[in-house]
């Protein structure tokens, strides 16, 4: 009976997400707004967790919470597919170790996306028209919130000792009068060096930006390199 239940529910399941007239049910649609939106709010409680963000001390470590974001509103898009089409999970395995093992998509949060787009095609595939078109507009809005703002990595080389503290101030001063907010930092005396990590709105000028640092007084600028995540 159990079975017979099961096989049921998958039946009624499948009916009421598939084809254009699923976008009548609007029960159904709210249901899987609320999956996507939970799914990113839990995975934002973990990966913006205070005691691991202070343990960043680099770009990756700084920007690995987006890829966790997404990566959990991936597994919800996957679980409704499976939910709707349980033969469909063998598909989303090979289609997931193709990616793994036969694809350079770059970054991890690269890898992200192109597995969203991929869920997003199977959806499209199954007439899971609802469920594509929410997963669609919910990553492009992760990435929106999640991209606004970008982080970079500024380290400057060649810095006498005696003024390497100045330094840092000055530059930590530059770049918050410019809209920047300082994630972290961190002097090296022995080598004379300074790293600083950032977080740039994304209408910051990087050319305003080296301009504004080049024009500090010689002996505080230094050799400067950038990273940008």
């Amino acid at each position: 009976m159990d079975v017979f239940d099961a096989a049921v529910a998958t039946t009624r399941a499948h009916e009421q997400a598939v084809g254009w007239e699923a976008f009548a049910d609007v029960p159904f649609i709210i249901q899987m707004a609320v999956v996507l939106l939970i799914s990113v709010l839990l995975s934002a409680v973990i990966a913006y967790h205070p005691l691991t963000r202070r343990k960043a001390a680099s770009l990756e470590a700084i920007e690995q919470p987006k890829t966790f974001m997404m990566y959990s509103m991936v597994g919800a898009v996957i679980a409704q597919i499976v939910k709707v089409q349980p033969s469909m999970a063998l598909v989303v395995f090979g289609i997931g170790g193709l990616l793994r093992f036969r694809t350079n998509v770059g970054e991890a949060k690269d890898t992200g996306r192109v597995i969203l787009v991929t869920v997003v095609g199977l959806c499209c595939g199954l007439e899971l028209f609802v469920v594509a078109v929410l997963a669609t507009a919910f990553g492009w809005l992760l990435i929106l919130a999640l991209e606004g703002r970008r982080t970079e990595r500024v380290l400057i080389q060649g810095l006498d000792r005696d003024v390497i503290a100045k330094a840092a101030n000055a530059h930590a001063t530059v770049l918050r009068d410019a809209g920047c907010s300082i994630l972290g930092e961190e002097t090296n005396v022995k080598k004379g060096t300074i790293s600083i990590v950032y977080r740039a709105p994304g209408s910051l000028d990087s050319a305003a930006l080296e301009e504004r640092l080049a024009s500090l007084p010689e002996e505080l600028r230094g050799a400067t390199n950038w990273e940008v995540a």
